[in-house]
């Protein structure tokens, strides 16, 4: 009998740890353009995050949806909406913390810009960014130099 108790506890500890797995991959992100995070109640405003990969990219929302759009540079000027009434854009950008796997040196543009958004109503509306150093007396090239992403609310 206890053999079979020590048994079904670890055939339940592998399931446990299996789908703790499965769910930290899932999570983690399949090089979308935009991951979304629940809000507060099921069918409520969701969190929708948007990053350098989503440029040149149409994303979808619904009214009172917040997108945070974080680019990886603080070399990035953030324009703003094309359509403020139908995208907000909530205070002005934000640097966040330097990644632990960017080197503490001057000059490297490595700590990432966030800027919010709050969709508003039904419509489309163009968020912009850029940018003409890569780095510390680094030019960018052309195709790196302009991030646009267009944001679609439909309710």
């Amino acid at each position: 009998m206890l053999f079979h108790g020590l048994a079904r506890s670890h055939r339940l500890m592998a399931v446990a740890v299996a789908a703790f797995a499965v769910s930290i991959m899932t999570s983690a992100g399949c090089g979308t353009a935009a991951s979304r995070a629940s809000g507060p109640v099921a069918g409520g405003p969701t969190v929708i995050v948007v990053r350098d990969n989503a440029n040149g990219k149409a994303v979808s929302a619904r009214a009172g949806d917040r997108i945070k759009l974080i680019l990886s540079s603080s070399y990035w000027d953030v324009a703003g909406s094309s359509a403020p009434r139908v995208l907000r854009q909530d205070g002005p950008p934000v640097l966040l913390s330097r990644p632990g796997n960017c080197p503490d040196i001057p000059g490297l543009g490595c700590a990432p810009v966030q800027t919010d958004f709050t969709a508003l109503t039904d419509g489309k509306a163009v968020i912009t960014a850029r940018r003409s150093a890569c780095g510390e007396a680094l030019r960018c090239s052309p195709d790196q130099t302009r991030f646009t992403v267009s944001i679609v609310i439909r309710n």
